[in-house]
């Protein structure tokens, strides 16, 4: 039986691989690209070597090269809050220190500064919403900002759980809410760890929880947590809380490779670029512990990067050489066990949130049924009837523009057959 389930398998990632799930398309630069960023279906933005950073303002069709003021140095991180407002870091750490790049128009200008203490390298950036907002890096620190960038104070971190370790380099944040974030990081050889808060960065506690370092992190609304990474000698490993982040189970999954981002095309469906290696490592039972893995090529690059989907047929991948690659939407899904309809009515949270002014709202439902789902304000009116009609079992994904709404947190609930699900959403303007 072990051996026709290993004949299945390789005739499955043959056969991936020449369906060409990714297709080529036209990029403006040939440096490599390392880190992405999608604010809707129709923005994005790409960066890495060389000060290199691409944009998109209609959905992919054209890739344009941004400005940066940088060129001899690379882009280590970049995040968009909406579509006017972004930051990025970049690193002439051995002679000047880190760079902060801000934008507040999409990019056409880029604004940068020198972070005063040139001993402190700063490699990951997230904003929660235009004023609050962490970095972290090398150092091991921990930043926080109220005031969009102009002061930075240091944040408190916990020793208790890994006491020699908790200034070990943090690779990635990634926040719930406005107070649930976490870190992901660690150092090559001896450990990974996470790093968590519930109080909006006041204080961050420390876990160690795997052999290699950690790239990339996200969190669900269900509890669970998950982070990738690995290194060159052991490869692909993925780390899995499922109470939160207060325990953690750690998986090596034997695949050569780096897990460098965290991309679900559906529920089920995990893409996880591999960096020094020119594929991705795909999973169709949401990436749980003891489940199937499969490696599948990429031809035309010596390695991904970044990879993200926005939608179940919008996603895009990033690699070596400024190689741009997207999601062929007409080839949906591998195959995979979780294929068959959902056990569970589910909603998740929007994305992204804060938000300006179109957010993506996926869910999935677990029986055929009409599905009624509708906005509110704070004060409990209803601001709009985002769905209302008879739908299919499966995943499905709806899109809001808030229009001329002002800011503030909005409600959003979802009912289908006698079961109600409801998630807040934060518009920033």
């Amino acid at each position: 039986m072990k051996c026709v389930i290993t004949a299945i398998l390789l005739f499955c990632s043959a056969a991936l691989y020449s369906q060409q799930y990714w297709l080529p398309v036209t990029s403006p630069v040939s440096r490599s690209i390392n880190k992405s960023v999608f604010i809707d279906t129709v923005f994005g933005w790409a960066a890495g070597d060389s000060g290199t950073i691409i944009h998109t303002s209609n959905s992919g069709l054209n890739w344009v090269k941004q400005a940066s003021g940088i060129s001899s140095f690379p882009i280590d991180d970049i995040f968009f809050l909406n579509q006017r407002l972004g930051w990025a870091l970049a690193n002439d750490f051995y002679y000047y220190g880190t760079v902060f790049l801000k934008t507040t128009n999409g990019g056409e200008i880029w604004q940068s500064t020198r972070y005063p203490d040139t001993t402190i390298v700063f490699n990951a950036i997230h904003f929660i919403d235009s004023l609050t907002g962490y970095i972290s890096g090398y150092s091991g620190l921990i930043y926080k900002t109220t005031n969009g960038g102009s002061n930075w104070f240091n944040c408190f971190i916990d020793t208790a759980y890994c006491q020699y370790l908790y200034l070990f380099p943090k690779n990635k944040f990634y926040f719930l809410n406005e107070n649930t974030g976490y870190v992901c990081g660690g150092q090559i050889d001896i450990q990974g760890m996470i790093w968590r808060t519930t109080n909006a960065g006041a204080n961050w506690y420390t876990y160690c929880v795997s052999a290699e370092p950690l790239y990339d992190i996200k969190a669900f609304a269900n509890g669970k947590v998950q982070s990738v990474g690995g290194d060159y000698e052991y490869g692909f490993s993925n780390v899995i809380s499922f109470n939160n982040g207060l325990s953690w189970n750690y998986e090596f999954t034997g695949i050569i490779g780096r897990g460098f981002s965290i991309s679900y095309r559906t529920p089920s469906e995990l893409w996880v670029p591999l960096n020094f290696t020119a594929a991705f490592a795909v999973n169709t039972d949401s990436g749980g512990l003891g489940t199937n893995w499969m490696e599948i090529p990429i031809n035309g690059t010596s390695k991904i990067n970044s990879a993200v989907f926005v939608t179940p047929t919008f996603g895009w991948a990033f690699g070596g050489e400024g190689k741009i690659f997207k999601y062929n939407s007409a080839v949906i899904g591998i195959s995979g066990q979780n294929e068959e309809i959902p056990d569970a009515f589910i909603l998740e949270q929007n994305y992204p949130n804060p938000f300006n002014p179109g957010t993506v709202i996926n869910y999935t439902l677990n029986r055929n049924g009409l599905v009624n789902a509708v906005i509110y304000d704070v004060s409990g009116r209803e601001v709009h009837k985002l769905i209302n009609s008879y739908q299919q079992a499966g995943f499905h994904s709806a899109q809001w523009n808030s229009g001329s709404l002002p800011s503030g947190i909005y409600f959003l609930t979802m009912e289908m057959q006698g079961l109600t699900k409801s998630i807040k959403m934060l518009l920033v303007k």
